[in-house]
């Protein structure tokens, strides 16, 4: 039981507020600084994964650079024991999906208002080189003056990135899903921007974009399908709010929003608010670069001869000061304290080392990493860096960002089930798992449907490279063929052309008297003009000459011949 607990001698766990599939959320006080938190425990599974929490202390690290109005404070991630958690700014109010299915759809004011807070949230996340990942509703809180928070940066990053996964689970949430996560490659700020585009489509319409009877099912309407109440929206609201919608939640990258910035723009001059209006930050924080110039040129008019003006006076000081600070670091004493570490560093090469001793050695050189994404790689194991901004060799500034591209490694997907799919289905499924079609065979099988699959190669299930071909068998289907009349000719000469008919004779003949010839057919089954399957089985009942000649004395005589 966890209600009592102190983390971390420091964190009294007061009540739990919230569930996650991740993680458990507790009210908690901060008994050093006297203040209320929110704190994130990770779920028992995730927390024995020691490459999972690894990667989910390192991201959340990263989250707790973001300062932003509209972002949730992250003040400290830490251990105690076997539980993992992490200390955030507590929010007293809703969640966004609370409130969207209590009082939508929103006003059109109320719902831009909103949106445009978040873009302000993902923009400043963006810039230090953070995407979200899994912005929804449930992320987003509101404390009571209608200030919007968003929560869980770094988190779905760091799930993405350590593939831990469970059965049934989707990483992310799949209503909200942008194309590329539903491709399952990698994604970038712009996924944030369709998510966004999502969650301004239920504020005004008060349902998802795209409801299935399953996650892939949603999933292929992200990749396929125009969201459907558009024409409802542009009946209520202005042009402008369908073509911000449209441009939010386009398939193809190059037609969506390229940036938070523009995303804010397009949103403030949509509710005719200037740039100072709003809550923007204008600029973020940054660390200034001051260099002692050679000479000093004063702007002041000059001192009466034979005096110093103050400034001089403190100037000539500083000089002097600085030359003593000289002398003694060349005499070795406190040389270590009086003079700063060098300001720019060589950019080391990463490539081929794995994302671990490439962490070592940007941190050996005051450097930092940041996983862009990553590819496939044949020749690199997972996690070997494939590619890095900037270059080897490049002069940067002490404590610059290095943008890397991992290797994931032979990436393997399963092959699908085609057997009794058209070519066309058949094709749409390869495309779906990332395999292509193969050659194409035809065989004739009267069980399976002409030009339907009959069998494939690999077999369904079997785990191959993406990208890989699967060989396709179609059926040419049962072939037909029509009864020749075989009444009245001989049953010795009929035997000898089924075969070359398509027909097979069944071996049972079934002999009766009569005044035609010994060993003429009198009947047959099949029928004269009857459309049967080749190599169907035919049966004959022939004639054993008149009466007399025959041994049954019924006049009738079933004969077996091999």
């Amino acid at each position: 039981m966890l209600i009592g607990r102190l983390l971390g001698n420091r964190y009294k766990i007061l009540e739990l507020i919230g569930e996650g599939g991740m993680a458990l959320v507790y009210k908690a006080e901060c008994t050093l600084l006297q203040r209320v938190v929110a704190i994130k425990i990770l779920r028992e599974q995730f927390s024995a994964d020691r490459e999972f929490v690894d990667r989910f202390r390192r991201e959340a690290q990263a989250a707790a650079s973001l300062s932003h109005s509209n972002v949730v404070n992250i003040f400290d991630v830490g251990q105690d024991g076997d539980t993992h958690y992490i200390v955030m700014e507590y929010i007293a109010g809703r969640n966004l999906k609370e409130i969207i299915q209590e009082e939508a759809p929103f006003s059109l004011n109320r719902a831009l208002r909103i949106t445009l807070q978040i873009s302000e949230a993902l923009r400043h996340a963006h810039e230090h080189n953070i995407v979200h990942r899994d912005i929804k509703p449930h992320n987003i809180l509101m404390t009571a003056e209608g200030v919007v928070k968003v929560t869980d940066f770094g988190i779905a990053r760091a799930v993405t990135a350590s593939g831990f996964t469970q059965t049934g689970v989707v990483m992310g949430s799949v209503q909200y899903f942008s194309p590329e996560q539903a491709k399952g490659i990698p994604v970038g700020p712009q996924s944030d921007l369709y998510s966004l585009g999502c969650v301004l489509y239920e504020m005004l319409t008060g349902e998802v974009p795209f409801t299935g009877e399953s996650p892939i099912a949603i999933a292929l309407k992200h990749l396929q399908e125009e969201p459907p109440l558009l024409d409802w929206i542009a009946a209520k609201h202005p042009k402008s709010v369908v073509d911000l919608l449209k441009r939010a939640l386009a398939k193809d990258l190059e037609q969506r929003y390229p940036s938070a910035l523009v995303f804010s723009k397009d949103l403030q001059e949509m509710l005719g608010l200037k740039p100072d209006e709003t809550n923007l930050e204008d600029y973020p924080t940054q660390i200034l670069d001051f260099t002692l110039e050679h000479e000093v040129v004063a702007k002041d008019e000059p001192a009466p001869q034979g005096k110093k003006s103050f400034k001089q006076t403190m100037q000539s000081i500083g000089i002097v000061f600085i030359s003593l600070m000289v002398a003694l670091g060349l005499a070795g004493i406190g040389y270590l304290y009086l003079i700063p570490p060098r300001a720019e560093v060589t950019v080391p090469n990463f490539v081929g080392f794995d994302f671990s001793a490439a962490e070592r050695i940007a941190d050996e050189n005051g450097l930092k990493l940041n996983v862009v994404k990553r590819e496939p790689d044949d020749a690199v194991q997972p996690d070997g860096v494939l590619s890095q901004v900037p270059k080897a060799g490049m002069i940067v500034r002490r404590g610059r960002v290095i943008d890397v591209v991992l290797s994931s490694g032979i990436e393997t997907v399963l092959v699908p089930d085609l057997t009794g799919k058209t070519l066309t289905e058949a094709e749409i499924l390869l495309d779906q798992a990332g395999l292509k079609r193969g050659d194409v065979y035809a065989e004739s099988n009267k069980n399976v449907p002409k030009d339907r699959v009959v069998r494939q190669k690999p077999a369904p299930n079997t785990k191959i490279q993406k990208g890989a071909a699967v060989d396709i068998y179609r059926s040419l289907g049962p072939e037909y063929v029509e009864v020749p009349n075989f009444i009245g000719s001989s049953l010795v000469k009929v035997q000898s052309e089924l075969a070359s008919l398509g027909l097979v004779f069944n071996n049972s003949v079934v002999y009766k008297t009569s005044p035609y010839p010994k060993g003429n057919i009198l009947d047959q089954s099949p029928l004269p003009g009857e459309v049967v399957p080749l190599n169907t089985e035919m049966s004959f009942t022939v004639s054993s000459g008149p009466a007399g000649l025959n041994s049954d004395p019924a006049g009738e005589e079933r004969i077996n011949s091999e």
